[in-house]
């Protein structure tokens, strides 16, 4: 998208200072928060976690479920459904973190 249109805004001491504080709780530029104020868009603060690693661990951990609940299904070894389950859970867990961090677009 290129932005080739100026505005100029007027802001008190006190209005800049909220601003700048907001947008960086949120990770983002003034000019990216307003914009996104803009186009009515959810700005939630940044997360105080690193996301990524959290999104990658839970990925992990789903990994290896699966990979026992092959074992496990092949041999007989263990109870099947109940290591479904856990997937399952994982697998949810996994799109609330995606959910909740995502950013929009914009």
């Amino acid at each position: 998208m290129t932005r080739n249109c100026r505005f100029e805004l007027r802001l008190s001491k006190d209005e800049l200072t909220d601003l700048t504080k907001k947008a960086r709780k949120a990770k983002l530029s003034n000019a990216g928060f307003i914009r996104r104020a803009i186009r009515d868009l959810e700005v939630k603060e940044a997360p105080a976690v690193d996301v990524p690693y959290l999104l990658n661990e839970v990925r992990r951990l789903g990994y290896n479920i699966n990979q026992i609940l092959k074992i496990a299904n092949a041999q007989g070894l263990v109870d099947v459904p109940q290591l479904r389950k856990a997937l399952e859970e994982n697998r949810r867990v996994m799109k609330e973190i995606t959910e909740a961090y995502a950013m929009p677009e914009g």
